[in-house]
């Protein structure tokens, strides 16, 4: 897989000096040096880079403009058991911020000014949307809800959950994977790959060090992240933001995917590994220390929706929390042990697996999500009226049954971002090494994908392997 090296594009002299990006505009005043607010409105980064006042590259640079850029649909701050609508029924037209009051700045990355050809370095429609949580301060947006330089009503502080939905608009269909610097708790696509795609989020705001000036070649918010050896942070805020990657050049499986960080600068995504051994690489990029000089101690949460799980990895969400390993590379440094939870769409707005490490340090330590059961080789065939399914299952005998269930994901190609499954065959017991199946050809046509999944008949019923087909 090629990779495109992307840096993100500044809105202003003054923010530049920070650091690239919404990154750093996500900072305000805290810690050794004090950042004055200073990121933007929604209606100036609204506007194009020909007009007065303009930060820099804008939405009124892009093709249909504003009306054609996400927007936020809904707002609501949440403290405690209250709930407060701050955004309801939201469109592109930026409503009146009154100071301290909590608001949204939607920004388009690398988006090239009206006239300029894209030539990699800047594109005809933004490569990322960032999406900033923060409050009027003024004639700008404040963003460190640690230390707001007015009062912010309502109350935010470490403890609250902002609940944002985002339409994105006409961007819809390129979405691939999102990023948040904050604690996730819920997230939830609908219409993926359609221009009318909606993303709901539930997070809480989560603390991130402020670099004044990054020494020359530090990449921290590069894509990939390549070099990030910063001692210390001038300052440690607590903000919310996030961004969504545009990247279609991605495998489609990831589509929804996200991943949440707390202490770090940035994050990338990437999917890794082989058609045979497929995995997810992500990288995290911080200083190693905090503004006072204690550690830079980083957590990282990814959540792999059921789509990846099945499309990608060829795991059923329920066996996934005990069929992933994951482990670090890049820079030296340690981490706690990860742990795997199961989400459910009734519960946390997606089907999934949330893959949760704590205790990171830093500079920019890449971590790979990989399946822990080598893939079987699965082989399926239609013969007359009905669909042969083979394959060696080793720990399968007649002292030791198994079960074998078999669904069918949909044809090749398929639309992999969406996680959808028909049961064909259910529990059928095995007892013998060599795995022979037979479904109906009518449920399971060539060209059909499939899964197999065969678990231990044993009480535990444990996951002995699960692999993806082609029906030939």
């Amino acid at each position: 897989m090629s990779v495109r090296i992307r840096r993100f594009a500044t809105r202003s002299a003054a923010l530049a000096a920070g650091s690239c990006g919404l990154l750093a505009l996500s900072v305000a005043s805290a810690g050794a040096v004090a950042v004055p607010d200073g990121m933007p409105t929604q209606a100036q980064t609204d506007l194009s880079s020909s007009d007065p006042g303009s930060p820099g590259s804008g939405w009124g640079d892009m093709a249909g403009g504003n009306a054609a850029r996400p927007y936020v649909l809904s707002l609501t701050v949440i403290n405690g058991g209250v709930s407060t609508p701050v955004v309801t029924n939201g469109t592109t037209t930026p409503g009146v911020v009154p100071s301290g009051g909590v608001t949204t700045v939607v920004s388009p990355f690398n988006l090239c000014p009206a006239g300029q050809t894209p030539d990699g370095s800047c594109y005809s429609t933004p490569n990322r949307v960032g999406l900033t949580v923060g409050y009027g301060a003024t004639d700008t947006t404040g963003y460190n809800f640690g230390e707001p330089s007015v009062p912010v009503s309502p109350t935010v502080d470490a403890n609250t959950i902002f609940d944002i939905t985002v339409a994105l608009n006409t961007l819809g269909k390129s979405l691939r994977w999102a990023w948040a610097n904050g604690d996730l708790l819920y997230w939830k696509t609908t219409n993926l790959g359609q221009d009318n795609a909606t993303v709901r989020i539930k997070f809480k705001p989560a603390p991130q060090p402020f670099v004044n000036s990054y020494p020359p070649g530090a990449g921290c918010t590069a894509t990939p992240i390549m070099n990030c050896s910063i001692q210390s942070a001038d300052a440690d805020v607590l903000a919310a933001n996030m961004f969504f990657s545009l990247d279609d050049t991605l495998d489609p499986a990831l589509t929804g995917a996200i991943f949440a960080t707390k202490n770090a600068i940035s994050g990338y995504l990437e999917p890794g590994g082989t058609a045979q051994a497929p995995s997810l690489d992500m990288q995290v990029a911080s200083t190693h220390t905090k503004a006072g000089g204690a550690a830079q101690i980083g957590t990282l949460q990814a959540l792999i929706p059921a789509a990846a799980l099945l499309n990608l990895y060829g795991i059923l969400p329920g066996d996934a929390s005990t069929a992933f390993s994951t482990t670090r590379s890049g820079a030296s440094g340690t981490n706690d042990a990860p742990t795997y939870e199961q989400w459910t769409e009734a519960a946390e707005g997606s089907d999934g697996l949330l893959v949760n490490v704590e205790g990171i340090t830093f500079s920019v330590p890449a971590y790979r999500v990989a399946g822990k059961l080598k893939r079987v080789a699965v082989r399926a065939k239609v013969r007359g009226a009905k669909t042969n399914i083979t394959a060696s299952i080793s720990k399968c005998s007649k002292r030791s049954k198994c079960l074998a269930t078999v669904y069918r994901l949909g044809k090749d190609p398929a639309k992999q971002y969406i996680a959808t499954k028909k049961l064909v065959l259910k529990n059928n017991s095995v007892k013998a090494k060599k795995l022979s199946l037979n479904a109906p050809a009518s449920k399971l046509k060539k060209g059909d994908r499939l899964l197999l999944v065969v678990h231990s008949a044993k009480k535990k019923k444990k996951l002995l392997a699960s692999s993806i087909a082609t029906v030939r």
